[in-house]
């Protein structure tokens, strides 16, 4: 007689929607935080933000704490690559950013890619308070970030600088391991191995619309990585087939799921313009855009530094709740009345 709600956030999330999707004569209803489940190869382009889209949204993410903080990034890459070129360069980088290891001609480009890495993470964890989610960090480290990245005209020692509210927020870090992940082990090499079979994610990165350098993402040539890396055969069609609506790809045969997605997150991008229009659901898919959330923020532990939209988005979860267990049980009583 109990009835059954799926809650998640990222993956999670998507797992949550996909269960309810999946099994609906098990689950009465999902709570599926920033999920993006339009996120892969072969589905419609519902987002007019396309591939590029969590950048874009990271990037504005950004400049919402501070304006100019995008230029100062995105003039920057250009800058490391000429410093990683040359021994002089690469002895200097090594200083600006404290690394633990010198940089060589054959490993300068780890500088550059764990920078990337820092600002997608920062602004997923870009919270109204202190968390060590996946680094200890202050509230908003976005705009803590930005505020240090403007303390000097250097651009390249401003950013070195602002990295240390990542990477080393506790001024307990001796130095920057850039082999090594603030958050520790979460099981990314079985992550990469996920990203083969199932969990193909087509995002790439543009100059005219972001501040990143210009990365394609090219279905083939990932096949091809997956087949080399892991011997298996890349599946970048699954979840379309697996988990897609009556269409294939689409969610217009489901309902009771409520998607919930943050303006500062970059997981948005995956969430249709971050709204989910009701034509692409059966029935009761509500959704909320958080206007001051980062990555699942409304599934965090109450705050008092919770923005109100957050609790504004809580109040609709719990509503959506109320509804659909208040519609299990008329369906329960139904059932036990036709027997």
């Amino acid at each position: 007689n109990a009835h059954v709600i799926t809650f998640g956030g990222s993956y999670g999330g998507m797992l949550a929607a996909w269960m309810r999707a999946k099994y609906p004569s098990l689950v009465d209803g999902a709570i599926a935080a920033s999920a993006p489940v339009w996120m892969f190869p072969g589905q419609p382009e519902t987002s007019s933000l396309g591939p590029a889209g969590p950048y874009i949204v990271l990037t504005l993410a950004y400049a919402s704490a501070d304006p100019s903080c995008p230029g100062r990034v995105a003039k920057s890459w250009d800058l490391i690559d000429e410093m990683g070129g040359t021994a002089e360069g690469r002895a200097k980088l090594k200083d600006l950013f404290n690394l633990c290891h010198p940089l060589t001609a054959d490993t300068a480009y780890l500088l550059p890619q764990w920078l990337n890495g820092m600002y997608f993470d920062m602004a997923m964890v870009n919270y109204p308070y202190p968390t060590s989610f996946l680094a200890p960090l202050p509230a908003w480290p976005v705009a803590k970030f930005c505020a240090a990245a403007n303390t000097t005209t250097d651009i390249v020692a401003g950013i070195a600088a602002a990295a240390q509210v990542y990477s080393n927020h506790t001024g307990t870090v001796p130095c920057l391991d850039l082999d090594a992940d603030p958050a520790g082990d979460l099981g990314m090499t079985g992550w990469d191995y996920q990203s083969c079979t199932e969990m193909f994610l087509p995002i790439s990165s543009d100059p005219k619309q972001d501040m990143f350098p210009s990365q394609s993402y090219i279905l083939e040539d990932m096949v091809k990585y997956c087949e080399g890396k892991w011997g298996v055969k890349a599946r970048p069609f699954h979840l379309k087939h697996y988990f897609g609506g009556m269409d294939g790809f689409d969610f217009s045969g489901y309902s009771n799921i409520f998607f919930s997605n943050g303006v500062l997150d970059p997981w948005a991008a995956g969430g249709t313009d971050m709204v989910i229009p009701e034509h692409l659901c059966l029935s009761d898919c509500p959704n909320v855009l958080i206007r001051d959330g980062a990555h699942h923020l409304d599934l965090r532990s109450s705050n008092p530094a919770d923005p109100v939209s957050v609790l504004h988005a809580r109040n609709m979860e719990s509503e959506a709740i109320r509804r659909w267990t208040v519609q299990g049980r008329k369906k329960a009583r139904e059932v036990k009345t036709e027997f």
